[in-house]
């Protein structure tokens, strides 16, 4: 079996990305460098690449791998590009459709092209990939997972607290005096949206008001045919005054619903919205939002992945829980 450049990092007493640095023909201190020559002239592993036709890049390469290819995903992993390129890493991008499967197949491949790193948007079946992960880990392939820890996986995790999110955003409603409330998620095997759910119950139920199970409305809201599960909402005997709506294309879902009902926001239905993105900006009224810290995910995410590419494992693993915000437009009305 031919050696990998995994081998080489093990025999020298190296991480991956040391060697991958010597290969792609960056300066590397003295002492490593002679270990990976030494590992290499062992393994046979330059004549591996020979025989293979690799060719050197002047650019290294982190794999990137996400659920989906939604504005969220995509606005992230640009930033996360713009990020990387300043230390010379280029992005090896790959969607698994949150499907186990697919997934398996990604982490294969992007580890078959000698990534340096690995960014995992870990929400939903990623949890399920501990094995294949732990096999990163003992190669020393650093790897940092967004939107949720994996339960067995020691490593590094940048998440967002979403369950106080929701709670907040609830609160605000029964502050203004909303009383029923209804909430538009995205399916609960997803750990982001669990927690959605689980801030919003608690809210509710720390203000001793009442859940009817019909006000919890739950789908992915890409397409119009799903929008007609946010209008049964208005059709209720009693309908929800208020919704919140937990992520970016729900709120769109329910600005659309709203308007096939001949409603108006908020003077017939008052709604707090996750996530902003430009587009939003030209619906009236102007929406109130969760805004997600973007920016820092991308630069959080970043800024962890590198310092384990320089060999740097202090406080290994760090989970860095990061905060939302809210803004406060014109789409809520006091009862």
């Amino acid at each position: 079996m031919a050696a990998t450049i995994y081998d080489v990092a093990q025999l020298a007493g190296v991480v991956p990305s040391t060697v991958s640095r010597y290969l792609n023909g960056y300066g590397v201190r003295g002492k490593n460098r002679l270990k990976i020559e030494q590992a290499i002239e062992t393994l046979g592993f330059k004549q591996n690449l020979i025989a293979t036709g690799l060719k050197r890049s002047r650019l290294r390469s982190i794999g990137v791998l996400l659920p989906n290819y939604t504005i969220f995903f995509m606005t992230i992993t640009a930033q996360l590009e713009r990020i990387l390129a300043q230390s010379n890493y280029s992005l090896l991008l790959g969607n698994f459709e949150d499907d186990l499967t697919l997934l398996q197949t990604k982490l294969d491949f992007v580890e078959e092209h000698f990534i340096d790193g690995l960014i995992l948007f870990s929400s939903g079946v990623g949890t399920e990939s501990a094995p294949r992960l732990q096999q990163y880990l003992q190669k020393k392939l650093p790897v940092v997972l967004v939107e949720q820890e994996i339960p067995g996986i020691s490593t590094d995790a940048v998440i967002v607290d979403n369950a106080h999110a929701s709670f907040r955003a609830v609160e605000k409603l029964i502050h203004e005096n909303h009383t029923r409330i209804a909430i538009v998620n995205s399916p609960e095997h997803i750990y982001v949206f669990r927690e959605r759910l689980r801030g919003y119950r608690h809210a509710m139920q720390t203000y001793n008001l009442p859940v009817d199970e019909r006000w919890i409305v739950t789908g992915r809201f890409v397409d119009m045919g799903e929008y007609a599960q946010i209008q049964q909402l208005f059709d209720l005997p009693n309908p929800p005054t208020a919704i919140f709506a937990t992520t970016y294309y729900a709120t769109l879902g329910t600005v659309v619903a709203a308007h096939q009902q001949h409603l108006k926001i908020p003077e017939d239905i008052s709604l707090i919205g996750f996530d902003h993105f430009d587009p939003i900006d030209a619906l009236e009224p102007p929406l109130s939002l969760v805004l997600q810290p973007i920016e820092a995910i991308a630069q959080t995410a970043a800024d962890l992945l590198l310092q384990r590419l320089d060999g740097n494992y202090a406080n290994f693993p760090q989970t860095i829980t990061l905060s939302t915000r809210m803004a406060m437009r014109e789409s809520i009305r006091k009862l």
